[in-house]
């Protein structure tokens, strides 16, 4: 029997347990999958009632992804790196945290676009947004040989800070966007700019952005962002934040069952 959770705030309207069952009776398993929307002041209460309660592990959402590191008794590779946690394992008694964002994106990029992936040597991607997501994604990218990553972001020095992490990184401002878009392979948006309260506004304009370009975006609620509608109207191929959420959902389940 999994027991199996996620902890955010508002986390109602979740997708995770839908996906999560779905896998776990594609695995032949028993389990539940819970929600836990509680305050910050809950997370130690929340971990012990997990840790008590034969839970084999969680998921970790807004707002809690960095607060969370603390409570934890240690961090695997990418989570240490992203300093950010969306999976927890409970093995022993012990709490070890995850971050199967990157992974997860990547492999939606080469599940949706095998050809595309085939050719992540010789392809740039630009990045829209200089936060957690991003820092995950490009993460995963460059772990991936990914040729090339460009991070965007409308205050500068954060992109700088974040391009400054890895190597084959190049920082630009969201003025310097239209300088670039003749040279990528695939645009993501990582920004909360398509989501509610700001789900009629467009990150960028897709104007000079050549036609092989891949439009994609992590925002899964709602599954079509005004970024996502003009390329389509532009007859641009897309990726959807709906694909990055299943497999990063389906890294943490092999993560929690060990099954591949």
């Amino acid at each position: 029997m999994y027991r199996l959770g996620l902890i955010g705030e508002a986390v109602e309207q979740s997708k995770s347990p839908d996906i999560h069952h779905h896998l776990l009776n594609e695995a032949g398993l028993t389990g539940q999958y819970h929600l836990f929307s509680i305050k910050p002041t809950q997370i130690e209460e929340t971990l012990n009632q997990m840790r008590d309660g034969g839970f084999k592990g969680f998921n970790v959402t807004v707002p809690y992804k960095e607060a969370i590191i603390p409570y934890l008794d240690r961090l695997e590779d990418s989570a240490a790196v992203m300093q950010s946690v969306n999976t927890v394992n409970i093995k022993d008694g012990e709490l070890v945290g995850y971050n199967t964002d990157g992974v997860g994106y990547v492999e939606s990029l080469y599940r949706t676009y095998p050809n595309w992936y085939q050719h992540r040597h010789e392809n740039t991607v630009l990045v829209l947004g200089a936060g957690g997501a991003a820092k995950g994604v490009i993460h995963a990218l460059l772990k991936h040989q990914i040729n090339k990553v460009i991070v965007a972001n409308r205050t500068y020095t954060k992109a700088e800070t974040l391009a400054q992490q890895f190597d084959g990184v190049e920082a630009i401002s969201m003025n310097q966007v239209d300088d670039v878009k003749p040279h990528v392979d695939l645009i993501l948006n990582t920004t909360r700019v398509g989501m509610t309260p700001n789900d009629h506004e467009l990150v960028i304009s897709l104007d000079r952005v050549p036609d092989h370009v891949i439009i994609s975006d992590i925002i899964y609620q709602p599954t079509w962002t005004p970024l996502l509608k003009e390329a389509k109207e532009r007859g641009h191929c897309l990726l959807f934040g709906e694909s990055m959420l299943y497999y990063q959902a389906v890294k943490a389940f092999e993560i929690w069952t060990n099954e591949s």
